[in-house]
């Protein structure tokens, strides 16, 4: 985008009490004018959302080395802007109520269309929650989905660093700007996550981590993904309000059931109750999601690394992820039903193997 054009975009944002809608309003209203702070009030009225006040303080307003300065200094330090018309925006974000007017990124450039999941959850994760974290971002991320989260202590932080251990890709949404990583002790995982992710904000570099931010930050950790797990999250957390924003995006909303007695777990139990769909493992959220995907996959089978008896493997080739009744097992196997169902317990004890009821039987 032109220099002089992003120098008034940031100028325009940072005018008091006028905010990204606005902005996108003026912006979709006036197309490339040179200058909007020069126009008159009637002029800027015209546009859909801009009434008298916030013409008012348009015209009122006179910091304009503010928006040269950020956009130098941003350019020389290596992090690109990216504006809502620009080519390489994500379409996904684009589709939500308020999308940001600018993206501050640096890393690996952000896809047009990207196929990402948000996990979220509580900065006090158990144990349970970590274990539980590194599964589903490990499983996801090596079946080419893109992990989202927000750089936080606990759950965010989990999601990030298994997703870079398993050498894929991950974005990490800041509350603040791009040179402010927050929280400080994530800053070895921030640059981590460049080898292969982003690292993305909607605030300019200067801004620091103010309460305020966060709420606006969670809106896009769900809106540049099709789906937010929440693994661990109390009932006033961060974590519940992106599940919140996710379902205003009409995307879908998992859920890590815990247990009922447990704090770290009364949001999710809540959202469970509310319609979010529990969460078992990554392969039932690619299920669930797959109709949305940019570009269409199938869940990579993993090798069961089980001590398995020669009876029991020979079971075992015998079932797939397509239920199999144990009449039919009983007929290409030359088992009897006592031998079957003595091998299958033998199966399921080691979760090499699930049944789904009406004595039908598939891999786990």
């Amino acid at each position: 985008m032109d220099h002089n054009r992003l120098i008034q975009i940031v100028n325009l944002l940072n005018v008091p009490k006028i905010g990204p809608q606005k902005v996108l309003s003026l912006l979709s209203k006036f197309g490339n004018s040179d200058n909007l702070f020069n126009m008159f009030e009637k002029e800027l009225c015209s546009a859909e959302g801009i009434d008298q006040k916030s013409a008012k303080a348009i015209k009122a307003y006179t910091d304009f080395d503010y928006g040269k300065r950020i956009v130098d200094n941003t350019l020389s330090s290596g992090i690109e802007i990216i504006a809502f018309w620009s080519e390489e925006y994500p379409t996904l974000l684009k589709k939500i109520y308020d999308p940001p007017v600018l993206l501050y990124t640096k890393g690996n450039a952000l896809a047009k269309q990207e196929d990402a999941i948000a996990i979220v959850g509580t900065r006090s994760a158990t144990q349970y929650g970590k274990r539980v974290t590194k599964e589903l971002a490990t499983k996801l991320s090596n079946n080419n989905m893109v992990i989202v989260s927000g750089l936080a202590h606990g759950i965010d932080t989990v999601a990030h660093a298994a997703t870079v251990q398993s050498n894929n890709r991950t974005i990490a949404v800041l509350g603040c700007g791009i040179d402010k990583i927050y929280p400080s002790e994530n800053k070895k995982l921030a640059e981590r996550i460049l080898a292969k992710g982003t690292i993305i904000s909607e605030f300019p570099i200067g801004v620091k981590p103010e309460a305020g931010n966060f709420p606006r930050r969670n809106r896009i950790i769900s809106g540049i993904s099709h789906a937010t797990i929440v693994v661990e999250a109390g009932n006033k957390s961060g974590a519940i309000l992106t599940a919140l924003n996710a379902i205003d995006q009409n995307r879908e909303v998992f859920a890590v059931p815990g247990r009922i007695d447990d704090k770290q777990s009364l949001g999710c139990n809540r959202l469970i109750r509310n319609g979010a769909i529990p969460v078992k493992n990554g392969k039932d959220v690619i299920e669930n999601i797959k109709s949305r995907l940019f570009t269409p996959i199938a869940v990579k089978q993993e090798s069961i690394n089980l001590e398995l008896s020669d009876e029991e493997r020979e079971v075992y080739k015998l079932l797939s992820n397509e239920p199999i009744h144990i009449d039919s097992l009983r007929e290409v196997s030359e088992k009897s039903v006592t031998q079957l169902l003595n091998i299958l317990l033998s199966l399921e004890l080691k979760g090499a193997i699930v049944q789904i009821g009406g004595k039908q039987f598939v891999r786990n």
